[in-house]
């Protein structure tokens, strides 16, 4: 199985989230994107049908899942990427900095930070303050993770540029 952490170049971290969310319920990175989905991470709801169950923000906060979805000892699953992407403009940012540290996913967030201060027009200052709490991160090379493109819609794009994009968020 490919993981995150392998893709990166990275050693994986056993997570004690990930080992508190298993407890749960939670065993793969699909049970984990269908709880994003039943939290309002629709966009993806026809690949993955939302959760019959959630355990409740305060046994999963927002800012845990998107730290569980980006774990490095994840199977490499885009979607979980794309999702925390989506699900990140729903937390505390000060919170989600915390637990993007401690579970060792600030490069991967870092990394969506700074596609979403240049694509999500209406939100900079979320994502330019997202990554000032993160603080500098090791770049990730291009091609490994989601393309910029995969968090937003756009719609009217031909060949000769033109169109609207918008950053997808939660509804």
């Amino acid at each position: 199985m490919a993981t995150l952490a392998k893709e990166l170049g990275e050693i994986r971290n056993c997570s004690a989230l990930l080992r508190r969310a298993k407890r749960m319920g939670f065993n793969e990175v699909g049970d984990l994107i269908r709880l994003a989905v039943a939290r309002g991470c629709r966009h993806y709801a026809p690949a993955f049908a939302p959760a019959d169950q959630d355990p409740g923000f305060a046994a999963i906060s927002n800012e845990e899942l998107v730290a569980l979805l980006l774990l490095g000892e994840n199977e490499y699953e885009p979607i979980a990427i794309r999702c925390a992407a989506q699900l990140t403009g729903r937390c505390d940012l000060e919170k989600l900095a915390r637990v993007a540290k401690r579970e060792r996913v600030a490069r991967v967030l870092s990394y969506i930070s700074k596609a979403g201060s240049t694509y999500d027009v209406n939100n900079r200052s979320f994502w330019g303050r997202l990554d000032i709490l993160i603080g500098k991160q090791y770049p990730v090379a291009d091609g490994v993770l989601p393309h910029w493109s995969r968090f937003v819609s756009q719609t009217g794009v031909t060949r000769n540029g033109g169109g609207n994009i918008q950053w997808l968020h939660c509804q």
